[in-house]
């Protein structure tokens, strides 16, 4: 069963992976959302330069041929308010995708944020399993060592006179 620490650890490292997941889809979001502006952006050029030689020649009309009929001023009438919804689209997109940009930034600074806290607790988790888990680790085996060596004084050599021999971990068992 895991301990506080392992469950801990355990439960950083799928919060670390979520944040990397997340923030690998907002970013394949925003670059959507660019590529879409991008797009977005082309047609509407595109339209405005194949509207343009349209509205030039329908204003050169509407001036020379004021008085003529009523038709050919709804026309004219009908152009410019196509002209002002396509402006007023235009607008939109561009709102939309500023609101969008906005949302993201806010979104990666807050991912970067959750980054920066995810990653200071890993490196407290870290610290608490030094602190908490090795130092006493290293107590007991100080004290084996002691034990070990306090035992060794009391066994009789094997040849008095000359050196002992190194012993091995067979030794011990």
């Amino acid at each position: 069963m895991p301990t506080g620490s392992t469950a801990f650890l355990i439960f950083t490292g799928v919060i670390t992976f979520a944040v990397v997941l997340q923030t690998v889809v907002l970013l394949a979001v925003l670059v959507a959302a660019k590529a879409a502006q991008r797009k977005a952006m082309e047609q509407v050029e595109q339209l405005r330069e194949d509207m343009r030689p349209f509205l030039d020649a329908a204003t050169n009309v509407t001036a020379a041929f004021q008085d003529i009929t009523p038709r050919l001023r709804s026309t004219a009438a009908n152009i410019e308010a196509a002209t002002d919804k396509l402006r007023s689209q235009v607008g939109h997109i561009d709102t939309v995708v500023g609101e969008m940009t906005g949302k993201t930034r806010r979104q990666v600074s807050r991912i970067d944020n959750m980054i920066t806290d995810t990653l200071d607790a890993i490196a407290h988790g870290t610290r608490v399993v030094q602190d908490n888990v090795m130092t006493p680790l290293r107590q007991v085996g100080g004290w084996m060592s002691a034990i070990r060596a306090g035992m060794d004084l009391f066994r009789p050599s094997e040849r008095r006179g000359h050196k002992s021999r190194h012993r091995t971990d067979e030794d011990f068992v």
